[in-house]
């Protein structure tokens, strides 16, 4: 699952690989563009999948986990997150400054300066993969009027955020993966998303951190290791 101000094309090289490899695989999709939006199910025939038929495997980045429905996270064996959170806002002297943010951002959208406030979100998400911005890449047509309601509703759900969904399944396998440079979240949070983790699940999360990585994270670079991981449980 995308996170805020993004689509399902962010997967696209991810989830070809996953399918030649025999893995069912599901893009669901916010819907803030003119991508139609869906919901991720697990009611799909087995004898589509050729493939890792035990394992049920979710992946998210940055509020995406935020963003899947608690029956499909607890029924989850696996569960990679991408730059993700617990609770998005720091506790600190962090907390002030980021939550005025957060609420000036919410009050552009739909404004004559939502296009601006955007752009200058995408190129911070996009530090160091300038070259694509994949949040970006399917709003040529511009936000649908119900994208621009999304976008809103999951701004304070982003800013509300405070622990882990409630149906995370304890027993999941678990990996974390965050760039080192990550501008959008920051290490407070993540700090604390590994601490709750730890607390919640059976068995401790692993969590890798990546050199030269921002917010978006060129995935190609990961699959054959998650693929290792994936097969590690």
């Amino acid at each position: 699952m995308h996170g805020w101000y993004s689509d399902s094309s962010y997967w696209d090289n991810l989830g070809r690989y996953f399918k030649s490899n025999g893995w069912i695989w599901q893009n669901p999709e916010r819907g803030y563009g003119y991508i139609e939006s869906s919901e991720p199910s697990w009611d799909l025939n087995d004898k589509e999948c050729t493939n890792q038929q035990e394992k049920k495997l979710i992946i998210c980045h940055s509020l995406g986990l935020h963003l899947i429905p608690n029956p499909i996270i607890d029924k989850a064996s696996h569960i990679i997150l991408i730059n993700s959170f617990s609770r998005f806002i720091p506790f600190g002297r962090e907390r002030r400054a980021i939550t005025i943010a957060l609420e000036g951002m919410k009050k552009q959208i739909g404004s004559n300066t939502e296009s601006k406030m955007l752009l200058k979100f995408a190129k911070k998400a996009n530090k160091f993969n300038v070259n694509k911005v994949p949040n970006t890449s399917n709003f040529n047509s511009g936000i649908s009027i119900e994208g621009r309601g999304k976008l809103r509703k999951d701004l304070d759900l982003l800013i509300n955020t405070s622990k882990l969904p409630s149906g995370f399944n304890k027993e999941a396998k678990v990996l974390v993966v965050n760039g080192e440079s990550d501008a959008i979240v920051s290490d407070n949070t993540k700090f604390l998303l590994m601490e709750e983790l730890k607390n919640h699940l059976d068995k401790d999360p692993v969590n890798w951190i990546l050199k030269g990585e921002g917010h978006f994270i060129e995935l190609t670079q990961l699959i054959n290791n998650v693929m290792n991981w994936l097969e590690s449980y």
